[in-house]
């Protein structure tokens, strides 16, 4: 039966360029599926470095006392300023002894004034 078929140059330079073809597609496939599977070397480098300044920076907020505790110093700072102007320190003697602005200061001593002058 395939004695009747005869495979002139032609066709066979079609088959095997067909044949390559095919390969190549596969060969293009097979490497666009294995790019986005496994991370590269690179990229799994950049995550370590990533991390490690994402444990730098967790670091650096766990060793900030939080706002209000006893470890708190400005929150020291301003108790004494409230006790310093309950007791009846100037603005300005509030500002040079701990270390607050004139502003902060001022804001304290009024809201020391207001709060002695409510009924």
């Amino acid at each position: 039966m395939l004695e009747h078929f005869v495979f002139t140059g032609r066709e066979l330079l079609l088959a095997v360029i067909l044949a390559s073809l095919v390969y190549l597609l596969e060969v293009w496939l097979f490497a666009r599926r294995s790019k986005g599977g496994a991370p590269s070397e690179k990229r799994i480098k950049a995550l370590e470095t990533e991390i490690e300044i994402l444990k730098q920076r967790l670091q650096a907020l766990e060793d900030i006392p939080p706002m209000g505790s006893s470890l708190d110093a400005r929150a020291n700072t301003y108790a004494d300023a409230q006790r310093m102007a309950r007791e009846g320190a100037p603005a300005q003697e509030l500002a040079g002894s701990l270390g607050i602005s004139r502003g902060e200061a001022e804001l304290i001593v009024a809201l020391q004034r207001a709060e002695n002058q409510s009924p």
